[in-house]
């Protein structure tokens, strides 16, 4: 795949992610969050499969099973369950915005793992995008005993949506070194779902039957979530890492906009503050970052 083509199929995946939380919330609203999120995924694993069912029976090196399927299993399992958990539409917003750490971190990790060259601005930008995160949790942003009182009304759904941003920011990085130009995603959807089903009857979770309506929802956002993730696991492996962690970097103001329309929901001017901080943040951090080749 052409290093161009690479970057259009990862910009495709970063604008179905862009509609993923507000559906998500809609989803775990109805049900429970942990069978909201089963549903979702056992649907993207069916339509991975269909799309590529060749996959399964693809032999992946060692280490990119292990490491990478890891971090996928654990990434989505925990970023889900976090909005699932929100208390409000409003802290659903808030906490996709915590797991959009991942694109500074994932540049960071890039830099200590030698497959990006940083010239001292791009450190800046990742502050940058960091206290634009720390705008969207606390619009007082000096009022630092307000921000433990927000986080400590729900803290596991904070420390999961940070976990999960580190988890996915290694998942990115190890990707393009392990892989060999092998794609485990459609691997990946069904450990998750298998996961996310074995938690669910452990946890002694109750069934509900969703509505038509909500069967729509599921059937249309679990296939397009497959979709979305195949396409980004090539553009990782062929595409240019800066551009593509630029383009991220979009995400949450497009994920704001695109969940706040369908939750009807209006963040603060504060919120929107924020997420231009950490668009700016990405602008510096890929001017000032430079490929390095990667090394088996």
């Amino acid at each position: 795949m052409k290093p161009i083509t690479a970057n259009l199929v990862g910009l495709s995946s970063i604008l179905i992610w862009a509609s993923i939380v507000g559906g998500v919330k809609l989803v775990t609203e109805q049900l429970t969050p942990l069978l909201g999120i089963a549903l979702l995924y056992s649907i993207s694993a069916i339509s991975i499969v269909l799309l590529n069912p060749r996959a399964l029976t693809v032999v992946l090196p060692k280490k990119y099973l292990i490491f990478c399927g890891s971090f996928f299993v654990l990434y989505e399992i925990l970023f889900l369950s976090s909005i699932g958990l929100s208390h409000t539409r409003q802290e659903a917003l808030i906490l996709a915005m915590v797991n959009y750490l991942w694109p500074s971190l994932t540049l960071f990790f890039a830099y200590l793992n030698r497959q990006l060259f940083f010239r001292l601005p791009a450190f800046l930008g990742i502050l940058i995008s960091l206290i634009g995160l720390g705008i969207v949790i606390n619009p007082d942003f000096f009022n630092f005993s307000l921000f433990l009182d927000i986080i400590t009304k729900n803290p596991v759904a904070y420390l999961l949506a940070f976990i999960a941003a580190i988890l996915w920011s290694m998942y990115c990085v190890m990707t393009p070194k392990y892989a060999q130009g092998h794609n485990g995603v459609p691997l990946f959807f069904c450990l998750t779902a298998i996961s996310l089903w074995l938690l669910f009857f452990i946890t002694h979770q109750s069934w509900k039957m969703p509505s038509t309506s909500l069967w729509l929802i599921i059937i249309i956002m679990g296939t397009m979530i497959g979709i979305a993730y195949k396409n980004w696991n090539q553009s990782l492996q062929f595409g240019q890492i800066q551009f593509l962690l630029l383009a991220s970097y979009f995400t949450p103001v497009l994920s704001s906009l695109f969940a706040s329309l369908l939750l009807q929901t209006m963040p603060h001017w504060t919120f929107w503050l924020g997420t231009c901080l950490v668009s700016f943040g990405a602008i510096m951090c890929w001017k000032f970052s430079q490929n390095i080749e990667i090394k088996s």
